[in-house]
């Protein structure tokens, strides 16, 4: 825990809990339309503090399973971020980190050599891929160039045998080329640990533009089925998150993962009687407002 002078405690680590994390900074390079933060955040966060970043991982147990490294952008810290890396890597010799990146500072090689140098052995760089081209993935990102960045930054990365996964946010702006995406990864991206398909938080800028990005999950899930059948057939892992199984033909059950954190999910009064609510990764708190009629009891 960590006693703020404003009197709040706030709770830095849960050795019970595999959702435990390092947040480096709210700064990002780009301005996604889809992000579950606030504009806010992203422009004018403080610069991280590595030293209060090193102290609360002196603090961690070097046995723990799961870090995750996380921000906005955790490489807008710079350079800085590196001796922070290469002291989580000779504490945590066994623990497996997740670094959610957008992926553009791998694009300059300097930053893909010291991640390479200083990153834990068990690490996986997660990288969102919101198009299968510049002029859908930067409609998303809201930032120019940011395509190009980011697959030059996640072929630098696999060049370097870092394990990457890829993730893409289903919503209204990429729905109808999602196909393409999948195809992108098919012929381009050889050797990515697996794929993500996330479905969205809606609160922070996300929510501001609803109206622009919502696509219920049921909607969602059927224009992308095919795809995802594709993505299997050649070999890829493929991850549905934060889908509601009712909402998911049943088939395609064994690709969901129950990936809300316990106090942001929720689950409507309707999920009582179902018998695989306990399997279910329910709904996010923030996206309950547009659920509607779309949960529905499996009995």
């Amino acid at each position: 825990f960590e006693l703020l002078e404003n009197g709040l405690l706030l709770r830095r680590y849960n050795d019970t809990s595999e959702d435990n994390y390092f947040f480096i900074t709210g700064k990002c390079n780009s301005n996604c339309i889809i992000c579950p933060s606030p504009e806010c955040s992203r422009r004018s966060s403080a610069n991280p503090d590595m030293n209060d970043l090193m102290l609360l991982a002196k603090h961690i147990p070097n046995d723990t399973p799961h870090l995750t490294i996380t921000g906005g952008e955790p490489f807008l810290a710079g350079e800085r971020i590196f001796p922070f890396l290469q002291y989580l890597k000779n504490k945590f010799v066994n623990t497996e980190f997740l670094f959610l990146t957008n992926g553009r500072a791998f694009s300059i090689e300097r930053y893909a050599d010291l991640f390479c140098d200083t990153a834990p052995e068990q690490t996986i760089a997660a990288i969102p891929i919101h198009g299968s081209c510049q002029e859908v993935h930067d409609r998303i990102t809201r930032s120019n160039g940011s395509f190009q960045q980011t697959i030059l930054g996640i072929k630098r990365l696999l060049n370097r045998k870092i394990p990457v996964e890829i993730r893409i946010v289903i919503n209204k702006i990429n729905i109808s080329d999602f196909d393409n995406i999948a195809q992108l990864l098919i012929d381009s991206f050889q050797g990515i640990q697996y794929v993500s398909i996330i479905a969205m938080e809606m609160t922070g800028t996300a929510r501001e533009h609803t109206d622009e990005i919502w696509i219920p999950y049921r909607e969602s899930f059927s224009a992308i089925s095919q795809s995802l059948r594709k993505l299997v057939e050649n070999g890829i892992d493929v991850k549905l998150y934060n889908f509601p199984l009712c909402t998911v033909e049943p088939s395609f059950w064994v690709l969901c993962e129950k990936s809300i954190s316990s106090n942001k999910v929720r689950f409507s009064d309707k999920c009582t009687e179902c018998r695989y609510k306990a399997s279910c990764s329910g709904v996010f708190a923030g996206t309950m407002f547009l659920e509607g009629d779309e949960l529905c009891p499996i009995i």
